[in-house]
């Protein structure tokens, strides 16, 4: 694979950051004709421009420290050294120059500018220190996120903000490529952190040239090498020996963690070809312990995870106008199990991830005003996921399947394995991105960004859809001896599943045709913008953008299926974002920025692949008639139909006695609800920077989302116009399609918003210290659209809990403060640290009985005694967590280094929950769960080593 990175046409370093400003001589007169010239301190890399009539320059250039200077005949040199830029960072740095007859040169050691007073987006760094050196258990840079301005998540871990149900708000770009993986399941692509150089956290209103998210855009930089040959040797251990008890548990988890990383990096070719490798391995000793209402279902499993991370990167400048870049990552993770939950152990399965990158970059200067960037790329991520538990009867025996056991839902306890074990899926993106910078003179300076870009994305989805069996047994308590019918959680054979035919009223299974549950989803993204940051005076910059996103089959108009999906059904091409912002600069310290834009969303794959499904998959439901004891062992008086015998079979085809019902999961939602999500966010705020080491910002934030993926999984109901609520799902003539069994659509009519008071301050590293405070006061609130009966809304009020409420929303979260800071102590001592508030996120409660018997479990707020439970009104308890690190560096021989360091989670062991039992018919509603996010995680050593050369 590397091979064949090397052999493609490698591209180059990405426009990272920016130097921007102008140079004038002593009086203040501009000074057209300037050369500017920027060079990278580690790599020797050189980037020029020069200056225009107005005496303003910009160079695009790659992130690190820079010595910058000014040279034109008949003045002094001017040179500024120690010049930082981060990640998406316009560094604004004017220059002086004086007549050469006063001296040669002049050499000031500066510093960046900590605000930017020529953008308006909102966000944060966070920078190669960082990542470094504070304390980070599980070493997930991602978990860093957490720290930046704006974030609203709690959890640490593979996302960078929490999904909001159905609701997808982010896009990671590693490298400038867009790595995000739309599965609608699993993680997202994993990176070592010791390959990291930075990244940016966007959180509100990007720029034109990116788009496809209506909320927050993380962008990432890898490692590159430099002129010094150098490398690391790092270790992490962990043990819970050294732990605290589980607060949930009330016990001592067995672990064990050990985390070994390597990098290199250093010439090929001094000053002009660099190369950057690493590996990483991971091996964990796993332990889940499952904690339900009955004691015989709460077992224990022993495991080992591995994952395994590794890249390669080189970088080549071809001169100070042309530069390449190509980069390969990989990795590989292994989990025998899921974690212990409250529901029944058979629901655990092995997990299987796997991700892999490839991209080329090419980086032209065309002329002083011109810039332009071209890149190729390959993503893609891929999970395999199968069930522990054995089943020598499952339906699919004859096709080699003889794992799962049927998912069974009772009052308040399920199995609640998830319905497509065994599955694989993997999404593979081919991505074409050409950026063109070009700056001009109109009214003031113009900095014009114009590209566009094409993503082919092929998902390769074999789902086993239900083909294990649903059993849905709500229709009385659980029994009374449910640990005697299910004596073991992994071998379904030993199950008594005829004793539960009492209280079955469901059953459901899927069989597929030729196919074998292989279901390819195809997808074709394109975008267009363009961006001007035109400078209209020394003080007022305005960034003014616009930007086109078309995804083609978004809604699955390839799919045609009566009376659901119909023919040529209209793409949602009417996707034009414009963007307005400004920065006004009272002087080089203040700046007070604000502005609005559209933001269009991207597109889950599930929005195709389940659209997809009935074409070759039919999953048929058997309805208890009450007149057989054995029904849920046998629901279907013998052997289960084959696909055709299936679709003969169907009411809809064979209106008979006996004849089957289809569900249907997640159909396409008609044109008039099928529509991208966007929001419209705006914000206004000031950033002042307090000294040459210190800055503030305040902003107010406001995020309308509308046409939000709202899933609503029976739409095959109709309501009383009197008294709105459903007519009994069991009335079969009442039902909008009668001749169909559940029918789930996924319309976009969903609405949100979100109004919050971000501030931060931050310091950078000086006098031996440097940290940053956020500070975060915010409210979120979104509305249950009216329901679907049938293909359109119900044209009525309808009862609070199906729909039409509007409150609080899932993750709504009051109060959220972080607090992170690294201090070298001296003699080679250095302290770091974390503290991170959160006054707790609201979820849904839950009755756990079906008590509309509508066969679903996502409307479930009615009460057996007619009540409804209220929306959103589950509050998690607040979250107090201290994270530290110790370190000692030694210097050894040279630039060699070796050092230790004690790490200490949750230090004064605070007690952090993170899930709780939601549902009121549970013997154990209220009281908190176990969770594996190292968010909620007990006190935890860690110790590691790092070795430098």
């Amino acid at each position: 694979m590397l091979c064949t990175m090397l052999a493609m046409p490698v591209a180059g370093y990405a426009q990272e950051a920016v130097f921007s400003g102008t140079v004038t001589d002593s009086t203040g007169a501009m000074l057209p004709g300037v050369t500017v010239k920027a060079v990278h301190e580690a790599s020797g890399n050189s980037f020029e421009a020069v200056t225009d009539q107005r005496g303003a320059y910009r160079l695009p250039v790659r992130i690190g420290v820079y010595k910058l200077s000014a040279e034109v005949p008949g003045f002094t040199t001017v040179t500024r050294t120690g010049l930082e830029l981060l990640v998406g960072q316009t560094a604004v740095i004017n220059l002086q120059m004086a007549p050469a007859s006063v001296q040669e040169s002049v050499t000031v050691t500066a510093q960046s500018p900590l605000i930017e007073t020529a953008t308006s987006s909102l966000g944060g760094n966070i920078d190669e220190r960082q990542v470094q050196e504070l304390p980070s258990q599980g070493r997930n840079f991602l978990s860093l996120a957490l720290l930046a301005p704006g974030n609203r998540t709690n959890a640490q871990g593979a996302l960078p903000v929490q999904d909001r149900v159905d609701v997808r708000e982010f896009q990671l770009n590693v490298d400038g490529q867009q790595v995000t993986s739309n599965l609608g399941t699993g993680n997202q692509s994993r990176y070592s952190n010791d390959s990291i150089a930075e990244f940016q956290f966007i959180s509100n209103r990007f720029d034109a040239t990116q788009g496809r998210s209506t909320g927050v855009q993380v962008n990432v930089v890898t490692k590159s090498g430099t002129n010094t040959l150098a490398g690391s040797l790092l270790g992490n251990f962990r043990n819970s020996a050294w732990n605290a008890a589980d607060p949930v548990l009330k016990r001592v988890l067995p672990y064990k963690n050990q985390q070994i990383s390597g990098t290199v990096g250093g010439p090929i070719v001094k000053n002009k070809l660099h190369f950057f490798g690493n590996y990483e391995y991971e091996r964990q000793p796993l332990t889940s312990i499952w904690n339900t209402p009955y004691p015989r279902f709460n077992i224990q499993l022993n495991g080992i995870r591995n994952v395994k991370l590794g890249g390669a990167r080189l970088d080549q400048q071809l001169s100070s106008k042309m530069r390449l870049m190509g980069k390969i990552s990989h990795s590989g993770l292994f989990e025998p199990f899921g974690p212990g939950t409250g529901n029944h152990p058979s629901a655990t399965s092995s997990n299987q991830e796997h991700n892999t990158d490839v991209i080329g970059q090419f980086t032209q200067v065309i002329s002083n005003r011109a810039v332009n960037e071209v890149r190729f790329g390959y993503a893609s991520y891929g999970i395999d996921q199968r069930s522990l538990t054995s089943w020598s009867k499952h339906w699919q025996a004859p096709n080699g399947i003889t794992t799962d056991g049927p998912v069974i839902t009772f009052r308040g306890f399920s199995f609640n394995r998830n319905n497509n074990l065994p599955r694989y899926r993997n999404q593979d993106v081919y991505t074409f991105h050409d950026d063109f910078t070009l700056s001009y003179d109109a009214a003031g300076r113009h900095d014009l960004k114009a590209g566009g870009e094409y993503l082919h994305l092929l998902d390769s989805t074999r789902n086993c859809n239900r083909c294990g069996g649903v059993i849905t047994a709500n229709g009385g308590p659980v029994p009374a001896n449910i640990e005697d019918l299910f004596p073991d959680a992994f071998n379904a054979d030993t199950w008594n599943l005829a004793a539960i035919s009492s209280i079955t009223t469901r059953y459901t299974v899927g069989v597929s045709d030729a196919t074998n549950f292989l279901t390819p989803v195809r997808l074709w993204k394109y975008g267009a913008w363009a961006q001007d940051d035109w400078k209209v005076s020394n003080h007022l910059t305005l960034n003014l953008g616009i930007r086109y996103d078309l995804i083609w089959n978004a809604f699955a108009q390839n799919v045609t299926f009566e009376p659901f999906e119909k023919a040529n059904r209209p793409q949602d091409s009417n996707n034009v974002q414009p963007r307005v912002g400004f920065a006004y600069s009272f002087n080089e310290r203040t700046v007070l920025r604000g502005g609005a834009g559209l933001y269009y969303n991207d597109i889950l794959n599930t929005n195709v692949l389940w659209p997809m499904s009935p074409l070759t998959i039919a999953v048929i439901a058997a309805d208890n008639d009450r007149t057989r004891s054995d029904f849920a062992a046998n629901p279907f008086n013998g052997a289960l139909p084959t696909y055709e015998q299936a679709l003969r079979r169907f009411c809809y085809v064979n209106n008979t006695p006996g004849c089957l019902l289809r569900d249907l999961q997640e159909q396409a939602p008609p044109p008039a609800y099928a529509h991208v999500p966007h929001s419209w966010q705006s914000s206004i705020g000031i950033a002042r920077q307090l000294a040459n080491d210190m800055a503030f910002e305040a902003d107010y934030v406001n995020t309308r989302s509308r046409r939000e993926k709202s899933i609503q999984d029976n739409v095959n109901v109709t309501f009383n116009p009197d008294t709105g609520v459903p007519y009994p799902y069991s009335n079969v003539s009442r039902r909008a399609f009668p001749l169909y069994g559940v029918i789930g659509m996924f319309p976009m009519t969903g609405k949100a918003d979100y109004h919050g008071l971000q501030t931060s301050f931050t310091k950078r590293m000086s006098h031996r210290w440097q940290g940053s405070l956020t500070y975060t006061l915010s409210a979120l609130w979104d509305r249950d659209p009216a329901p679907i009966s049938g293909l359109a809304e119900a044209p009525f009020p309808v009862a609070n809990d199906v729909g039409g409420e509007r409150s609080f929303a899932e993750t709504d979260q009051r109060h959220r403060l972080v607090f992170n800071g690294i201090w070298q102590i001296g003699y080679g001592l250095q302290l770091s640290g974390i503290y991170f508030y959160g006054s707790g996120q609201r979820t849904q409660a839950t009755c756990g009985c079906d008590a509309r018997g509508l066969q679903i479990t996502s409307v479930d707020r009615l009460r057996q005694d007619g009540t409804i439970i209220p929306r959103e009104a589950f509050v998690f308890d607040p979250i107090h967590r201290v994270d530290m690190r110790l370190q000692e560096r030694v210097p050894m021989h040279g630039h060699a280094t070796v050092g230790g360091y004690l790490e200490l989670f949750n230090v004064f062991n605070r007690a952090n929950y993170g899930a709780y039992e939601t549902r009121e018919t549970n013997a154990q509603y209220g009281q908190p769960q176990p969770s594996t996010n190292l968010s909620y995680a007990p006190r935890t050593l860690q110790l590691g080593f790092r070795v430098t050369f």
